[in-house]
């Protein structure tokens, strides 16, 4: 029976009072778990955030805004006096060009190409990220990228190398916040002119006009596809190189197009079928000015720096006539041609005795080499290298690295002189190639086949020529060598050679102010004077006459070296570099007798700008390479010799002045007159007879230095100053009797014949000027000097003298 005192649950199962208190220890030990786990987070995304900012947010551009005026580098553009396009130098070569100057069918090809859900996402396209992966995955290779064109800038614009989650994580929220503060046309924008297409081409309005010829908004859509294509990797498709893999390509992005809705069904495949649409091989480009744009690339950097000339996209228009640039850089090279066909080739390099030729065969003159390995890497066709002679019995077997090549048969019987040896190198005779050679010639040869070359078709001698518009002081060709490169050595402006009897009409100019006339008789007779180290200098005339008294007039005609060694003596040699100075030369000169013979080296520009002040009855200017310079916002921020006053009115860089012709007066009219009159002679009757042409007024001097290193022509006509020079790099002999009148002379006749001229055009004669009859011809004497036997003449038909373009209306009057 049980105990009546016996609670009433005393018999309730235990089993669910455990579970109840287990429930409450769960819940509290589950909370707290839940507050460590809290707080463990709550601290890891504090330092999240903290890395996240410190690492990604900090490093980002704060304003993005500013990028709708960004410009990467762009290319300055040169263009010739007519307007068009000459070269281009740059560090990225690339054209600007907006959008909305764009067919539809050009974005929609970049868009469908590169992310075609570039008007859906926000910069970051999930969906793209996923397929990609999906695509890369099935294929077992990366096929696909997930980054869309917002992406792709963002990563062109932060310009990071680094492989790493993180770089990822800052492209994703700059293409984020990019796509916040521009449109997304305006991100199209800068992606299709940034982009690299291959070949050295930034953007489409480049790759358009190297592959296409065209600008890109005259593309096609199938040109189009092709330049979308490119982008992922532009060595991979390059159309030059990989013709196929390119048409595989292009295909794609065309039907992509089409799928996209793009183009209309059926579309893409007339676009496959259509030659048009595809580039056979890369446009050549006109090479014609090289030496032109690289002195304006010089001009520029001096005036605006190296930063601006080839960054912001200046446009230079210069006074370039490209049909005179084409006629002068044939006519040096026709003239270095047959100079080459009268003396012979310059074969032989130098010779090397027997012990040099291991280190010659292993150094390889000429043979490119691998440039990560430095291996040597065989010639191909058109290369041109240095080849040493084994045998001379043997010519199948020159030697150059570790190959063995043939000589080509025609070049073996070809007439040569060996540039080595000083005393053939001064004769007039050559010899047979194979009857020359000796074991241990070094050839310069070029290849023809794999296994056959033949000798250097380069001329033997180097040339230059200048041309200057004489009432602007205007440049407009200029040729500084046979075969010119970019950046290369302009012999017109920077190779200074001995003048010879060229700059004889400096002493003669100087005779004439201190009361000379040209019809003063002087006498042409040997001179024997001291010397340097105790020595005789015994100057002779070429070709060892004399002529006994003479007038001046006739001694410069003829050339006569005793009679302008006189007059320096007689005028000082001082007075004489201070009057070439002030005419234009500006390289050095010295002080001596040698001086009258044009010892001092001179550059061609000196020549020709110093002659050009005779040319202007006696203005110097200066020579100007660049009229005119348009700015990046599309202004005119330079005028030769002129401030542009609203240059800097956008708030521009404050530009510099660009430098101008800078007219001053170098000598009085009347005896530039004179000397003019004196230099026509030469042409009418002296030196430079074959440059004579009835009707049309000419002047100028031939020059030729000691062993005929050296060969000149400079002169003028009333509307231009033309000058050649001719000569060797080494300053060796251009062979016997290779004069100014005959190796530079006929480059100069071909010139002048090209430029515009006429019957009426003629020098004024100044009101200082007389005309005076003297043996039989009309001859300009200096008012005041001309002696009473002679009976003055003026013509009142000769022009009088020409107002000149940059000098301002009160001061020209002046200047005369």
């Amino acid at each position: 029976m049980a105990n009546a005192d016996t609670p009433a649950n005393a018999n309730a199962n235990p089993t669910a009072k455990g579970r109840r208190i287990f429930s409450r220890r769960f819940l509290l030990s589950g909370l707290r778990v839940l507050g460590v786990l809290l707080f463990i987070f709550a601290i890891l995304g504090g330092y999240g955030y903290y890395w996240f900012d410190r690492n990604i947010l900090q490093t980002l551009p704060s304003d993005l805004s500013s990028l709708r005026e960004w410009r990467p580098p762009i290319s300055c553009q040169v263009y010739d006096a007519a307007g068009v396009l000459v070269d281009e130098f740059y560090l990225e070569r690339r054209m600007w060009v907006h959008l909305d100057e764009l067919p539809l069918h050009v974005k929609n090809a970049f868009v469908a190409a590169e992310d075609r859900r570039f008007y859906e996402h926000q910069g970051i396209d999930l969906l793209g990220i996923v397929r990609a992966f999906w695509v890369n995955l099935q294929s077992g290779t990366v096929r696909q990228g997930g980054s869309t064109i917002t992406q792709q800038l963002v990563k062109n614009i932060l310009n990071d190398k680094e492989r790493s989650y993180r770089r990822k994580l800052r492209e994703a929220v700059l293409a984020w916040r990019l796509e916040k503060e521009l449109s997304k046309d305006e991100i199209l924008e800068v992606y299709i002119n940034y982009v690299y297409l291959g070949s050295g081409n930034y953007g489409v309005e480049a790759a358009a006009r190297d592959y296409f010829g065209i600008p890109a908004s005259l593309l096609d859509a199938g040109q189009a596809a092709l330049l979308a294509g490119l982008v992922p990797a532009p060595s991979i498709y390059a159309p030059e190189r990989y013709p196929e893999r390119a048409k595989r390509r292009r295909e794609i992005v065309l039907v992509t197009m089409e799928d996209a809705g793009f183009l209309g069904r059926g579309e893409a495949s007339r676009y496959l079928d259509d030659p048009a649409s595809y580039p056979v091989e890369l446009l050549e480009r006109d090479r014609v000015g090289v030496s032109y744009v690289t002195q304006v690339r010089r001009e520029l950097r001096a005036v605006y720096g190296t930063e601006v000339a080839v960054k912001v996209g200046l446009k230079v228009y210069t006074p370039l006539d490209r049909r005179i640039q084409a006629v002068a850089e044939e006519a040096v090279q026709e003239a270095l041609l047959a100079h080459t066909d009268r003396q012979g080739h310059r074969s032989t390099v130098k010779h090397l005795a027997r012990p040099e030729w291991e280190a010659f065969l292993a150094r390889a003159p000429g043979l490119r080499r691998d440039p990560a390995s430095g291996a040597l890497e065989r010639p191909e066709r058109g290369d041109c290298f240095d080849a040493l002679v084994g045998d001379p019995a043997d010519l199948d077997q020159l030697l150059a690295g570790p190959w063995r090549f043939g000589l080509n048969p025609s070049d073996r019987q070809a007439r040569v002189r060996v540039t080595y040896d000083e005393r053939l190198s001064r004769s007039a005779s050559t010899e047979r190639l194979e009857s020359s050679v000796q074991s241990g010639d070094v050839l310069r040869v070029c290849q023809i086949t794999e296994e056959t070359v033949g000798l250097d078709p380069r001329p033997s001698a180097e040339g230059a020529a200048l041309v200057m518009e004489n009432a602007t002081g205007r440049i407009i060709a200029l040729v500084g060598g046979y075969q010119s490169t970019l950046e290369g050595f302009v012999r017109a402006t920077q190779a200074r050679r001995q003048p010879g009897s060229s700059f004889k009409p400096y002493v003669y100019t100087q005779a004439l102010l201190q009361g000379r006339t040209q019809l003063d008789v002087v006498v042409d007779a040997p001179l024997n004077l001291p010397g340097a180290a105790g020595r005789r200098w015994v100057p002779k005339n070429y070709g060892g006459r004399y002529f006994g008294p003479i007038t001046i007039r006739r001694a410069l005609a003829k050339s006569l070296n005793s009679v302008a060694i006189r007059l320096l003596l007689e005028v000082g040699a001082d007075a004489v570099v201070s009057r070439a100075a002030a005419l234009g030369v500006r390289s050095p000169l010295r002080a001596d007798p040698t001086l009258a013979l044009g010892s001092s080296e001179v550059t061609l520009l000196d020549q020709v700008r110093a002659y050009s002040a005779f040319a202007r009855m006696g203005i110097a200017m200066e020579p100007v390479y660049i009229d005119k310079v348009i700015g990046p916002q599309g202004r005119v921020i330079g005028l030769a010799g002129r401030l542009v006053p609203d240059a800097n009115e956008d708030g521009d860089t404050d530009w510099p002045i660009l430098p101008g012709p800078s007219p001053r007066r170098a000598l009085p009219a009347a005896v530039s007159y004179e000397i003019v009159d004196m230099m026509g002679e030469v042409v009418r009757a002296g030196t430079a007879r074959r440059a004579y042409k009835r009707g049309y007024e000419r002047a100028g001097k031939t020059g030729t230095t000691n062993n005929n290193i050296d060969a000149w022509f400079v002169g003028f006509t009333p509307r231009y100053t033309v000058g050649v020079w001719v000569g060797t790099d080494g300053n060796e002999s251009l062979g016997d009797k290779e004069t100014g009148g005959r190796a530079a002379l006929p480059a100069w006749i071909t010139i002048v014949e090209a430029l515009p001229a006429s019957p009426d055009d003629a020098f004024p004669i100044p009101d200082e000027a007389l005309l005076v009859e003297s043996e039989g011809q009309w001859v300009g004497l200096v008012r005041g000097s001309v002696p009473t036997s002679y009976a003055p003449y003026r013509d009142p038909g000769r022009a009088p003298l020409p107002a000149l373009t940059y000098v301002p209306t009160t001061t020209t009057a002046s200047l005369f």
